[in-house]
Protein backbone atom coordinates (compact mmCIF):
# COMPACT_ATOMS: atom_id res chain seq x y z
CA UNK A 1 0.00 0.00 0.00
CA UNK A 2 2.85 2.54 0.57
CA UNK A 3 4.55 1.40 -2.06
CA UNK A 4 2.07 3.34 -4.59
CA UNK A 5 2.58 5.91 -2.32
CA UNK A 6 6.55 6.42 -2.41
CA UNK A 7 6.48 6.14 -6.04
CA UNK A 8 3.76 9.03 -6.61
CA UNK A 9 6.33 10.94 -4.25
CA UNK A 10 8.93 10.21 -7.47
CA UNK A 11 6.80 11.68 -10.08
CA UNK A 12 6.94 15.10 -11.87
CA UNK A 13 3.74 17.65 -11.06
CA UNK A 14 3.35 17.00 -14.29
CA UNK A 15 2.54 14.07 -14.14
CA UNK A 16 0.97 14.43 -10.73
CA UNK A 17 -1.73 16.76 -12.37
CA UNK A 18 -2.17 13.52 -14.80
CA UNK A 19 -3.17 10.97 -12.71
CA UNK A 20 -5.17 14.23 -10.63
CA UNK A 21 -7.33 15.04 -13.48
CA UNK A 22 -8.02 11.44 -14.27
CA UNK A 23 -11.99 11.37 -13.69
CA UNK A 24 -12.92 7.80 -14.71
CA UNK A 25 -10.98 6.20 -11.83
CA UNK A 26 -12.71 3.80 -9.19
CA UNK A 27 -10.03 4.17 -6.94
CA UNK A 28 -10.29 7.54 -5.99
CA UNK A 29 -7.37 7.48 -3.14
CA UNK A 30 -4.02 7.87 -5.85
CA UNK A 31 -5.92 10.91 -6.90
CA UNK A 32 -6.41 12.53 -3.77
CA UNK A 33 -2.65 11.73 -2.48
CA UNK A 34 -1.37 13.55 -5.95
CA UNK A 35 -3.51 16.48 -5.45
CA UNK A 36 -2.47 16.73 -1.98
CA UNK A 37 0.93 16.39 -3.41
CA UNK A 38 0.98 19.19 -5.99
CA UNK A 39 -0.96 21.13 -2.94
CA UNK A 40 2.62 20.67 -0.60
CA UNK A 41 4.56 21.52 -3.67
CA UNK A 42 2.96 24.68 -3.86
CA UNK A 43 0.83 23.98 -7.22
CA UNK A 44 -1.19 26.88 -8.52
CA UNK A 45 -4.44 26.13 -5.62
CA UNK A 46 -7.38 27.81 -7.88
CA UNK A 47 -6.35 25.52 -10.74
CA UNK A 48 -6.17 22.63 -8.44
CA UNK A 49 -9.80 23.48 -7.04
CA UNK A 50 -11.12 23.61 -9.80
CA UNK A 51 -9.87 20.14 -11.03
CA UNK A 52 -11.67 19.03 -7.92
CA UNK A 53 -14.42 20.73 -8.70
CA UNK A 54 -14.43 18.99 -12.24
CA UNK A 55 -14.31 15.69 -10.63
CA UNK A 56 -17.20 15.97 -8.18
CA UNK A 57 -19.14 17.05 -11.34
CA UNK A 58 -17.49 13.71 -13.15
CA UNK A 59 -18.76 11.64 -10.58
CA UNK A 60 -22.28 13.49 -10.53
CA UNK A 61 -22.52 13.11 -14.24
CA UNK A 62 -21.52 9.33 -13.81
CA UNK A 63 -23.90 8.56 -11.80
CA UNK A 64 -27.07 10.36 -13.32
CA UNK A 65 -25.85 8.46 -16.53
CA UNK A 66 -25.41 5.30 -14.57
CA UNK A 67 -28.79 5.44 -12.07
CA UNK A 68 -30.88 8.06 -13.46
CA UNK A 69 -32.76 11.11 -11.18
CA UNK A 70 -35.20 10.49 -9.61
CA UNK A 71 -37.41 6.92 -7.95
CA UNK A 72 -40.22 7.40 -10.85
CA UNK A 73 -37.57 6.39 -13.89
CA UNK A 74 -36.03 3.75 -11.70
CA UNK A 75 -39.95 2.65 -10.66
CA UNK A 76 -40.69 2.53 -14.57
CA UNK A 77 -37.21 1.66 -16.18
CA UNK A 78 -37.61 -1.70 -13.33
CA UNK A 79 -41.78 -2.63 -14.45
CA UNK A 80 -40.91 -2.24 -17.90
CA UNK A 81 -37.37 -4.57 -17.21
CA UNK A 82 -40.15 -6.85 -15.51
CA UNK A 83 -42.39 -6.75 -18.42
CA UNK A 84 -39.77 -7.83 -20.63
CA UNK A 85 -38.33 -10.83 -19.25
CA UNK A 86 -42.26 -11.89 -18.33
CA UNK A 87 -43.02 -11.53 -22.02
CA UNK A 88 -39.93 -13.44 -23.03
CA UNK A 89 -40.64 -16.56 -21.00
CA UNK A 90 -43.70 -16.61 -22.14
CA UNK A 91 -42.65 -16.83 -25.54
CA UNK A 92 -40.05 -19.58 -24.70
CA UNK A 93 -42.78 -21.00 -22.08
CA UNK A 94 -45.04 -21.10 -25.17
CA UNK A 95 -42.71 -22.05 -28.03
CA UNK A 96 -41.10 -24.83 -25.87
CA UNK A 97 -44.49 -26.85 -25.39
CA UNK A 98 -45.54 -26.29 -29.02
CA UNK A 99 -44.79 -29.69 -30.66
CA UNK A 100 -42.90 -27.98 -33.72
CA UNK A 101 -41.13 -25.81 -31.98
CA UNK A 102 -43.37 -22.62 -33.42
CA UNK A 103 -47.09 -22.40 -32.42
CA UNK A 104 -49.73 -23.45 -35.50
CA UNK A 105 -52.55 -21.32 -35.20
CA UNK A 106 -54.70 -24.43 -35.88
CA UNK A 107 -53.40 -25.73 -32.56
CA UNK A 108 -53.99 -22.68 -30.63
CA UNK A 109 -57.71 -22.79 -31.65
CA UNK A 110 -57.95 -26.71 -30.65
CA UNK A 111 -57.72 -28.35 -27.49
CA UNK A 112 -54.34 -26.67 -26.78
CA UNK A 113 -55.63 -22.96 -25.99
CA UNK A 114 -56.17 -24.35 -22.36
CA UNK A 115 -52.29 -25.00 -22.01
CA UNK A 116 -50.77 -22.01 -24.02
CA UNK A 117 -53.50 -19.44 -21.53
CA UNK A 118 -52.15 -21.41 -18.29
CA UNK A 119 -48.41 -21.10 -19.47
CA UNK A 120 -48.69 -17.41 -20.39
CA UNK A 121 -50.26 -16.78 -16.81
CA UNK A 122 -47.34 -18.45 -15.33
CA UNK A 123 -45.09 -16.80 -17.00
CA UNK A 124 -46.55 -13.21 -15.48
CA UNK A 125 -47.21 -14.45 -11.96
CA UNK A 126 -43.78 -11.98 -11.63
CA UNK A 127 -45.96 -9.39 -12.37
CA UNK A 128 -47.80 -9.62 -9.27
CA UNK A 129 -44.61 -8.38 -7.36
CA UNK A 130 -43.34 -5.81 -9.21
CA UNK A 131 -44.11 -3.46 -6.13
CA UNK A 132 -41.35 -5.56 -4.18
CA UNK A 133 -38.73 -5.55 -6.99
CA UNK A 134 -39.39 -1.93 -7.43
CA UNK A 135 -38.31 -1.27 -3.44
CA UNK A 136 -35.31 -3.52 -4.26
CA UNK A 137 -34.46 -1.39 -6.97
CA UNK A 138 -34.84 1.67 -5.21
CA UNK A 139 -32.93 0.34 -2.16
CA UNK A 140 -29.98 -0.90 -4.81
CA UNK A 141 -30.41 3.34 -5.62
CA UNK A 142 -30.33 4.60 -2.64
CA UNK A 143 -27.14 2.34 -1.81
CA UNK A 144 -25.09 3.96 -4.95
CA UNK A 145 -26.59 7.43 -3.72
CA UNK A 146 -25.07 6.89 -0.37
CA UNK A 147 -21.79 5.49 -2.10
CA UNK A 148 -21.91 8.66 -4.74
CA UNK A 149 -22.60 10.86 -1.31
CA UNK A 150 -19.44 9.42 0.45
CA UNK A 151 -17.03 9.59 -2.67
CA UNK A 152 -18.20 13.11 -3.19
CA UNK A 153 -17.01 13.76 1.27
CA UNK A 154 -14.40 12.00 1.06
CA UNK A 155 -12.99 13.98 -1.96
CA UNK A 156 -13.94 16.76 0.81
CA UNK A 157 -12.42 15.75 3.95
CA UNK A 158 -8.93 14.56 2.14
CA UNK A 159 -7.94 17.48 0.14
CA UNK A 160 -5.95 19.79 2.01
CA UNK A 161 -7.53 22.87 -0.45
Amino acid sequence: MLNWRNNLNKKSNKELLDLYQECKRINIDPQIYAGNLLFERGYNPTELVRIKNDLKNAIEAAFEKMHGKSHSEIVKENVIREFFYCTILAVLLTFGYSRQGFIKFDDLFESNILVYVILVCISFLRMLFIKRSNQKAIQKFQKSLNEKQELISKIDRELKF
